[in-house]
């Protein structure tokens, strides 16, 4: 290890003190830019805190502040989260900016017999955590419930049925699939189907919302037969593709809860020997890297998901600097992304 490597790791609040002639008290309130201290003072000693790369202990920043500098996320309930390609983008984003703001993430799974609310009660009350981010929300979410009256500082990527009086970050899910079906119907698509999600989550209410508002909006009929509630990735797919080619009509084009599925259903359609984007266009949502690889590549409707994750630890950093800080809810639009999964129908 270089000198200078070595001197910016070990300088401590002391030699800082040392360097700059002040005492140790003079040198922590300057830090901490408080008042008393003169505005040259300050300047003078944060640019020589640069300059030795002194870093505050974090216990001790932590023991001062009150606050525990680690935000905690309590993975689905679930067995598949670890390859869930949307949580990991999630997650890094959130990883990212809490790191540059020298905070931790903890993730904590769910054991067996347990739930989401008992993991993060445990976490709470054991001092390990000063806020959560929630993703997943469902209409009615017991999860923001509790949070709500923890009075602890937290995020939720989404927004339950009442959504008022806490804070979050969510996609404008319905304006997407309103979107979408726009899309295929200029195409000239006139039987549209949906390949959706469980409807007790939030998004997947509001997707489903859009497609029929997007199909009435272009003058299609809304049919019972199109609209596929609760496909799971792969075999779910799989099931449903089925299901639709087996109609007297069946579609010529599929709007897909999310890109996990819409992948599940290019797969499907190749079994049945017809070529995505041919033979049916697909549209999905969320805008994964996979989707760029596949053959054909993946029209879908893109959300920026790291981006996401670094705001929610942006908007979760800002609530924890102020009790008083306000309320930030935000709204984001989903784009959408042509490839040569969606063309105008076969004829």
């Amino acid at each position: 290890m270089s000198r200078i490597a070595q001197k910016r790791q070990n300088t401590s609040i002391a030699e800082l003190a040392r360097h700059c002639g002040l005492a140790e008290g003079t040198i922590s309130r300057a830090l901490n830019n408080y008042p008393d201290i003169a505005l040259k003072t300050r300047e003078r000693v944060q640019q020589a805190a640069r300059e030795l790369g002194y870093r505050p202990s974090s216990t001790a920043r932590r023991l001062a502040r009150g606050v525990v500098e680690t935000v905690g996320f309590v993975l689905p309930g679930r067995k598949d989260h670890l390859s869930d390609p949307f949580l990991s983008e999630i997650l890094d984003g959130l990883a990212a900016e809490l790191s540059a703001n020298d905070w931790d993430l903890l993730l904590a799974a769910v054991p067996d017999d347990h739930d989401e609310i008992d993991v993060m009660d445990r976490l709470l009350r054991a001092g390990k955590v000063g806020g959560f981010a929630v993703t997943r929300v469902r209409r009615k979410d017991p999860r923001i419930e509790y949070l709500r009256n923890a009075a602890i500082p937290f995020v939720a990527y989404g927004r339950t049925e009442k959504h008022n009086d806490y804070s979050w970050l969510d996609i404008d899910n319905e304006k997407a699939f309103v979107d979408a079906v726009a899309y295929l119907a200029d195409l000239g698509h006139r039987r549209i189907a949906l390949l959706g999600g469980d409807l007790q989550m939030n998004y997947a209410w509001l997707r489903r919302q859009g497609f029929i508002k997007g199909l009435q909006a272009k003058g299609l009929e809304v049919r019972d037969d199109y609209v596929i509630d609760n496909v799971r990735v792969d075999l779910g797919a799989r099931e449903a593709v089925e299901r639709l080619l087996a109609l007297d009509e069946p579609p010529t084009a599929l709007v897909c809860i999310t890109d996990s599925v819409a992948i599940g259903a290019m797969h499907a359609l190749q079994r049945a020997g017809l070529k995505p984007g041919r033979d049916v266009s697909i549209i999905g949502y969320d805008g994964l890297p996979i989707g760029t690889v596949m053959e054909p590549a993946l029209t879908t409707m893109s959300q920026a998901t790291y981006e996401a994750g670094r705001q929610i630890a942006r908007m979760l950093l800002k609530q924890t600097a102020s009790q008083n800080s306000e309320i930030s809810q935000v709204l984001w639009e989903a784009k959408l992304t042509p490839r040569a999964s969606a063309y105008p129908p076969a004829g």
